[in-house]
């Protein structure tokens, strides 16, 4: 096949310079290959973390108790506190704090229960003026509130303080409390109230305290 006119070679210059150019990407990408290979294989080789067991459902008793004797090994009584501090706080309500933050200053709290004298049971527990204190969302919820508290060794319960008699006039006043003492009346047998009052247990004073603190830099 006769070639076309070319007194310049052109044609053939462009032909050597397209197996260049060609030369060039095939090696480009073989570099290319090489790298990132070498790069996985590094990886690969480099040393992984052993992966922590995560705790689950399914866990043995046996298996629970072990982690938790293998944590106190290596855990300071600072970190041990704050562990403990961490678990309560998570389990309470915005309420439940606010009423921690109400009687952090040491103040006490009038509360009453009110029992029936025909059952001899309890009508209504932990009726406290502490809600109104704290300023509560629900002040229906406070008698739970407080129980919780006390479940939990943040508060605790003392005799009924006398210099404050107005203020236990006040909860006595109180419609969840006039509407148990009427529930738990039966004719002459009139409901038995015990007052009581309401303060910060030495675990809820730390716990304030190591929760209002500010953090370190």
């Amino acid at each position: 096949m006769p070639k076309w006119f070319d007194p310049l070679g052109i044609t053939d210059r462009a032909v050597d310079a397209a197996k260049t150019g060609l030369k060039l990407a095939s090696w480009g990408e073989e570099q290319v290959a090489t790298y990132v290979k070498n790069r996985l294989e590094s990886i690969e080789a480099a040393p992984r973390p052993l992966p922590q067991p995560e705790p689950s459902q399914h866990d043995s008793l046996h298996t629970k108790l072990g982690r938790l004797l293998d944590r106190a090994l290596d855990q300071s009584t600072a970190g041990s506190q704050q562990e403990l501090y961490h678990r309560l706080l998570d389990q309470l309500v915005a309420d439940e704090a606010r009423i921690v933050g109400a009687l952090s200053d040491g103040t006490s709290s009038p509360l009453v229960n009110v029992h029936s004298r025909s059952r001899n049971q309890v009508v209504l527990q932990n009726a406290c003026l502490i809600g109104r204190t704290a300023n509560v969302a629900l002040p229906h919820m406070v008698p739970q509130y407080v129980d919780h508290l006390l479940s939990l060794g943040l508060v605790e319960t003392g005799p009924e303080d006398p210099s404050r008699k107005a203020d236990y006039e006040v909860l006595m006043a109180e419609p969840m409390v006039l509407k148990a003492i009427k529930s738990a009346s039966r004719g002459p047998l009139i409901a038995r109230t015990e007052k009581l009052s309401l303060r910060l247990s030495g675990l809820g004073k730390g716990l304030w305290a190591a929760a209002v603190q500010q953090d370190g830099p």
